[in-house]
């Protein structure tokens, strides 16, 4: 299962197309079927691309929509009908960062070396390595969507309670864990040659604070 449910449940307000990303009527309905469209997918794919590049060399603060939807080849009334502003799109970008990213639950749940948990990439390591969506990555923003997504994630209430840790606590122990791997991932350390001893000494000193935690 993937880290967290990044993809947001919302109401999608479609039109009618002439082609791809073309909009032939100003009459917006809610609709399930253009959801699964492949134009209309393939319209959001588009607009979440071009963000994607020009992250690699601007701040998300500087982008705006009309810069953004001229980038993906669409309007600015087609990129309405998709999203409600550039942030909106930038979340779900972080959430194609960390799909499939071992989460902190899983992380100390499974106790066997060979559970096939452990064949997910870790956070730090999503961090430190990612190459196509670097840009999303780099963003100052990055780290608070996921942390405000991490929130949302409804196994984190279940996790605390099997461990007998408060909830609040859990939070803030995910909290300290996730910033500090993220801070680790970004720095000089991440670019050594040693970085697997690093990895390893971080990963055992948060998993004996949770086993203390669990002892408390």
């Amino acid at each position: 299962m993937p880290l967290y449910p990044f993809w947001k449940i919302r109401s999608l307000l479609a039109l009618q197309y002439r082609t791809s990303c073309t909009i032939t009527s100003g009459n917006r309905r809610k609709t399930v079927t253009n959801t699964e469209d492949a134009r209309f997918r393939n319209c959001e794919r588009r607009i979440r691309d071009a963000l994607a590049d020009l992250l690699q060399t601007k701040s998300l603060t500087d982008i705006s929509v009309s810069e953004l939807s001229r980038k993906a080849k669409v309007s600015r009334a087609t990129f309405y009908v998709h999203y409600d502003n550039v942030g909106d799109v930038f979340d779900e970008l972080v959430g194609e960062v960390m799909d499939n990213v071992l989460s902190f639950e899983e992380r100390f749940s499974c106790e066997n070396p060979g559970c096939a948990m452990h064949e997910k990439p870790r956070y730090c390591e999503r961090v430190r390595s990612e190459k196509k969506l670097a840009g999303v990555v780099r963003e100052a923003r990055f780290f608070p969507s996921v942390m405000a997504l991490a929130w949302e994630d409804p196994d984190a209430k279940t996790d605390a309670a099997t461990r007998g840790i408060n909830p609040v606590v859990m939070r803030a122990v995910r909290l300290f864990q996730m910033s500090g791997c993220h801070a680790v991932a970004s720095s000089e350390f991440a670019q050594r040659n040693d970085w697997p001893r690093i990895r390893r000494a971080i990963d055992a000193f948060i998993e004996g604070g949770l086993r203390a935690l669990e002892k408390a």
